[in-house]
């Protein structure tokens, strides 16, 4: 593999509980439910300086909320989109709270559009964001979301901060045409309660073919071509604790997830 500078990628890093060497994230929550142990939000949420749902999404928080056994709710900034799915139990209980409920009539955006679109308005340019849900619901709505991960990141190097989508059981972002080497093997929280990475790894070039060249995965490859339609590296496993990908275009890189034993992502 040629000797070029390097993305680092520690994703793991999203769930510690203090903020990360790439400083604090924001959060958006879809709506879709939240499965994950209620400590693995509550770490995402310590290490955030901004939530905000997307519509429905602010169903999902306030479910969570009721059924956990912890005396801290998880909080929100702000409820955006055009609030077709706010329930009305939901709306009267994050207006008690103070939230401010932004009614976005914009036909042309989705909801999560809606949300990140905020975030950039309101917050420092080069916030990372992580993206609760999207990929358990309709396939078309889960392909806009993918869509929406390579529309927010156009600019090499990620001026506008990354972005992460964090599903029930994976964690998934874009790769940018170039080099990129990744912390694959990382636990959760010494507290226990966390969230770390499985072995299982796959690189999707859903954009368009690329050329990719891998080292530290089970079966690695070297200057591979990979599109739809041909040949594609899903469900390799991870070999060491960092991994390196090399991409000649944008490329989806997911990591599954690893939960302390005794949780479950039921």
């Amino acid at each position: 593999m040629s000797t070029v500078e390097e993305t680092i990628w520690q994703p793991a890093d999203i769930f510690e509980p203090t903020p990360s060497r790439h400083g604090s994230h924001a959060i958006v929550i879809l709506n879709q439910p939240l499965n994950l142990p209620f400590s693995v939000y509550q770490n995402l949420w310590s290490n955030s300086n901004y939530e905000i749902a997307a519509d429905g999404g602010a169903n999902r928080v306030y479910t969570l909320n009721r059924s956990n056994s912890s005396e801290e709710d998880l909080p929100l900034t702000t409820v955006i989109g055009d609030l077709d799915s706010l329930l009305p139990k939901t709306h009267s209980y994050w207006s008690s709270k103070n939230v401010p409920i932004i009614h976005d009539e914009d036909q042309y955006s989705t909801d999560f559009m809606k949300a990140v679109n905020h975030i950039r308005e309101k917050q420092d340019k080069g916030l990372d964001i992580v993206v609760l849900g999207g990929l358990g619901g309709r396939v078309d709505q889960g392909m806009s979301v993918l869509h929406q991960l390579y529309t927010y990141q156009k600019e090499p190097g990620y001026p506008d901060g990354r972005m992460y989508l964090l599903s029930t059981e994976a964690i998934t972002f874009v790769l940018k045409a170039g080099r990129h080497r990744i912390k694959a093997i990382a636990k959760y929280g010494e507290d226990g309660l966390g969230a770390g990475l499985g072995k299982h790894v796959g690189i999707i070039p859903l954009k368009e073919p690329s050329v990719i060249s891998t080292e530290g995965l089970e079966w690695d490859v070297e200057n591979w071509e990979t599109e739809f339609g041909g040949q594609m590296s899903t469900s390799n496993h991870v070999k060491k604790d960092w991994i390196t990908v090399e991409t000649t275009k944008d490329v989806l890189f997911t990591i599954d997830l690893e939960l302390p034993a005794g949780q479950s992502s039921d």
